[in-house]
């Protein structure tokens, strides 16, 4: 039986959308009394303000929390990055990237090439657009992930911090190339990279070329095995030019921003 309306009482409403768990139309009430007094919709056409409003709450929400869980260490964009800068980058073909049909069809992306080009900006910035399109994100360094690794094999979690990583739908691995990984290290990024093949995408940066890959592993066939896992389904981007961080000096400091509770401050 549908019940009369009758005169609302507002610590009974707020005590209601609470146990139907509508925080955001409970937080945002004032504003949408206001809305309705000004507008003076239909009752239906209200309800369906009240329930996209509540929708779009959720979202952000659940946004902010992909994007805190992400721990990109800095706020990179696409429109930020230097196309005419780095020229040795297509914008369509990152343009292309952005649409992250590779983040659905779980395929990766490589991104080479020496220090301070844009490798990190690129990676963080496609990192940003799928976390704004509901994927779950990971961001971490190679030597980071390799202390990790190290610290969860000392307690016993290593199983527990894998299936964590690999609950990911992205993961980024930057800076890989800088750390020479022993057979520990080795064997278990090995063991990272089987198990995200085809399950995970993943975005990779480095300062090498994939011939020198075979320096970073005590065996250059943990290598050899470990490249045909990453680029069976692959984009390759190779980076050239002069570094961002040289070309900074030579221009005066830009202001630091905050964005997103993180700071923006030179490119990487």
């Amino acid at each position: 039986m549908i019940r009369t309306i009758g005169v609302a009482d507002r610590e009974t409403l707020e005590q209601n959308l609470k146990r139907l768990k509508l925080r955001h139309v409970r937080d945002t009430l004032d504003a949408i009394n206001e809305v309705a007094l000004a507008e003076e919709p239909s009752y239906l056409d209200f309800l369906a303000y009240l329930v996209q409003e509540e929708i779009a709450g959720r979202e952000a929400t659940q946004r902010q929390r992909r994007l805190k869980a992400a721990r990109f260490p800095a706020w990179r964009t696409l429109d930020e990055f230097d196309f005419s800068f780095q020229t040795s980058v297509s914008q369509q073909n990152v343009r292309d990237l952005a649409t992250l049909e590779f983040v659905r069809k779980r395929e990766n992306l490589m991104l080479l090439g020496p220090p301070g080009v844009g490798k990190s900006h690129l990676a963080i910035a496609l990192g940003i657009e799928a976390v704004n399109a509901g994927h779950n994100t990971l961001f971490i360094t190679m030597d980071e992930l390799a202390a990790r690794m190290y610290a969860s094999l000392a307690d016993g979690s290593l199983a527990q911090y894998m299936r964590s990583l690999l609950r990911s739908e992205l993961i980024i691995l930057d800076e890989v190339g800088y750390l020479t990984l022993d057979k520990v290290a080795s064997d278990h990024l090995f063991q990272l990279v089987s198990r995200a093949y085809e399950n995970v995408a993943l975005i990779v940066t480095s300062n090498l070329d994939f011939s020198d890959w075979g320096t970073l592993f005590t065996s250059p066939g943990t290598a050899a095995a470990l490249l045909d896992r990453l680029l069976h389904h692959a984009h390759v981007i190779t980076l050239r030019g002069d570094s961002y961080r040289v070309r900074s000096r030579l221009v005066p400091p830009r202001s630091i921003e905050l964005k997103e509770g993180v700071i923006a401050d030179s490119k990487i």
